[in-house]
């Protein structure tokens, strides 16, 4: 039986030396030491799934992911982002506007049982089934891309902020609850992610597609609504 690829992108080797011997008898392991031999190593051998250390030599992991995430060849590869707890570069800013993020984040030390969950959610995940595009006015989503576009020009939105949009597209002239948003979105980090985190990812949807600011309404002390009709007018006047 063929095993999956797993690409492990880190320049430290007691932990390299960690996840090889953790993960190597169910896997087949890759291994690249800094980022852009990591980049190289993905688009070359395409590994199933990608673990990627934050701190690494000449381009760091956030860089390498954003790089990858832009590539059509291998933007669809899910990427673990590993970072120490007391990294300065890991704070919740930092993931929120990073603009091509990683799959899945998980801080050092880690627990091997947590890695390995995350591991499999990825590989197990169905493949998604060709969808229609999603249209608001002249705005179009490809929720198989993952990619907006405005008269066929893409809007570089992050993974999280495209979420947001296409919950709100998908429940039109409905009010979508702060709740609703942290479940859809964030799934299993939904506990641990702030509430003032939503608006911060809104702030950036309206700055990206000003057009549409005004048809995306913040209901108070509820969450969150796309007005269709302003949507519509909004963006035909772009």
């Amino acid at each position: 039986m063929k095993k999956f690829k797993i690409l492990i992108i880190e320049d430290n080797t007691q932990t390299k030396r960690f996840l090889e011997a953790m993960i190597g008898e169910e896997f087949e392991i890759l291994c690249a030491g800094n980022g852009i031999l990591g980049v190289d190593y993905a688009r070359t051998h395409l590994p199933d799934v990608i673990i990627m250390d934050v701190i690494l030599p000449i381009l760091s992991g956030y860089d390498a992911c954003s790089l990858l995430k832009k590539d059509t060849r291998t933007k669809q590869i899910p990427i673990i982002l590993l970072a120490p707890k007391s990294a300065g570069t890991v704070t919740p800013e930092r993931k929120i506007n990073l603009s091509n993020g990683p799959d899945e984040y998980l801080p050092k030390p880690f627990d091997y049982k947590e890695l390995i969950s995350k591991i499999k959610g990825r590989l197990c995940q169905p493949e998604m089934t060709p969808t229609q595009l999603m249209h608001i006015g002249q705005l179009s989503l490809d929720p198989d891309s993952r990619e907006v576009l405005s008269e066929g020009k893409r809007l570089h939105l992050t993974l999280t902020e495209f979420d947001i949009l296409r919950l709100l597209a998908e429940r039109t002239g409905n009010v979508v609850s702060r709740e609703e948003i942290l479940k859809v979105v964030w799934k299993d980090e939904s506990d641990a992610t702030k509430d003032r985190t939503i608006d911060v990812h809104i702030r950036a949807l309206r700055k990206k597609i000003p057009n549409l600011s005004r048809s995306i309404h913040s209901v108070y002390g509820v969450g969150y609504k796309l007005e269709p009709e302003n949507a519509e007018k909004a963006l035909k006047a772009a």
